[in-house]
């Protein structure tokens, strides 16, 4: 063999060695493309599990949102219906006490009719007192009469 095939020979095998590193490089370069594509899938799959998630949050916080609001309007309108009805009982006790104070008004006397009458029966008494005390005066014996005895 001369130098020139053995050149050749060497050539080869490192040829021939090259291509198995390249194959093998290419092996794992198609490993880690389909690693990344893996990859890329697994994200996309959790990506999308995130949103359906935070969508149902979403759509969990509006219903709650909206079950409060609902519910406060409800509560809100059960108020001013609560506070009619104790504005309409007010008054109709309001009209009430008016009647019984009107229909019980006759059994109160003014103060000035008070005062009339007692003045009139204390002027009647001292009146009756007086008349008494000149009959009892006149029908009695007299002062002279009364010594005698």
């Amino acid at each position: 063999m001369t130098v020139k095939s053995e050149k050749l020979i060497h050539l080869r095998q490192n040829i021939s060695s090259l291509d198995q590193q390249i194959r093998a490089k290419e092996k794992l370069a198609q490993k880690i493309i389909e690693q990344k594509q893996d990859l890329r899938q697994l994200y996309i799959e959790a990506m999308e599990k995130m949103r359906k998630d935070s969508a149902k949050k979403y759509s969990s916080i509006e219903s709650k949102q909206d079950d409060f609001t609902s519910t406060m309007d409800r509560l809100d309108k059960e108020e001013e219906a609560v506070n009619l009805e104790i504005k309409g009982l007010s008054e109709q006790r309001v009209q009430l006490n008016r009647s019984l104070i009107d229909r019980n008004a006759s059994l109160f006397v003014s103060r000035k009719t008070v005062l009339t009458i007692m003045i009139i029966l204390l002027v009647a008494l001292s009146s009756g007192l007086v008349l008494a005390q000149r009959h009892v005066l006149f029908s009695g014996p007299s002062p002279k009469e009364g010594i005698k005895d």
